[in-house]
């Protein structure tokens, strides 16, 4: 019997939970494994009779990230695999949860447990997150659910949690919002953007970072950007930057290396 987690994540909130899951789920005699999305699909099956495969991710205007719905099409699992979800999300993930059903039972698989976990919220695009003292009080709280969470896949509970929705709208074309990207005269030419978008989305021009279009809209580039040089147009000047205050960027930085 074993357990892995397959993340994804930006501003590292859906790799806590990960994480977190990890240290709770399985017992003494077995460790689940983690493994990160933006590594790529293991080309061999996965799961099997006993075995539990999960999946953590944010939601994105309460739909998949492109990155976790191709993984999840892509991905071979094995008959009698218990699946589960963990959303990260600031408002509302069930629809993502829904879409991810839906994905699976495309492949005659079934999604076994699958629930929300209210964030704090990190799209500096749309609005200003939540300061470092808030994040840490909330944690208090996040850590409750998921140890709640756990404990129910551990017991192998066969329930999920979803709603219907998705505002597909809102998620198309998104490649091309990189555009209002850019980055200020602050810039250090440090590269870190490039090293840690999980999707190849940047390269250095002239000691500047350049956007690819296509990208995933995480907003990891400007939240970990170190001399907070990197802005979206006129809307993230006056606004902090969010990371989960747990994750450091190293755990990031080593899946793209």
């Amino acid at each position: 019997m074993s357990t892995t987690i397959y993340w994804f994540s930006g501003t590292g909130n859906s790799l806590y939970v990960a994480k977190r899951l990890a240290d709770e789920l399985g017992d003494a005699s077995e460790t689940p494994v983690r493994y990160p999305m933006a590594s790529g699909v293991p080309p061999e099956s996965v799961g099997g009779k006993g075995d539990k495969i999960g999946f953590v991710f944010p939601s994105y205007y309460s739909n998949l990230p492109r990155i976790v719905r191709a993984f999840a099409e892509k991905l071979k699992v094995n008959d009698g695999t218990y699946i589960f979800a963990v959303v990260t999300m600031g408002g509302l993930g069930q629809g993502s949860v829904a879409i991810l059903d839906s994905v699976l039972k495309k492949k005659n698989l079934r999604l076994d447990y699958g629930r929300g976990i209210l964030m704090n919220g990190n799209y500096i695009i749309n609005y200003n997150p939540a300061d470092g003292t808030k994040a840490k009080k909330m944690l208090i709280k996040i850590d409750k659910k998921i140890s709640e969470i756990s404990s129910q896949i551990n017991a192998g509970v066969q329930s999920v949690k979803k709603i219907n929705f998705s505002a597909n709208n809102l998620y198309k074309n998104i490649e091309a919002l990189d555009s209002h990207y850019y980055a200020e005269d602050s810039c250090t030419a440090c590269g870190q953007c490039v090293k840690i978008c999980p999707v190849g989305n940047i390269r250095m021009e002239n000691n500047k970072p350049h956007w690819l279009h296509h990208c995933e809209h995480c907003v990891t580039c400007i939240s970990w950007c170190p001399a907070h040089a990197i802005q979206y147009g006129d809307k993230t000047k006056d606004r902090r930057r969010y990371h989960n205050p747990e994750i450091t960027v190293a755990e990031l930085l080593k899946i793209h290396q």
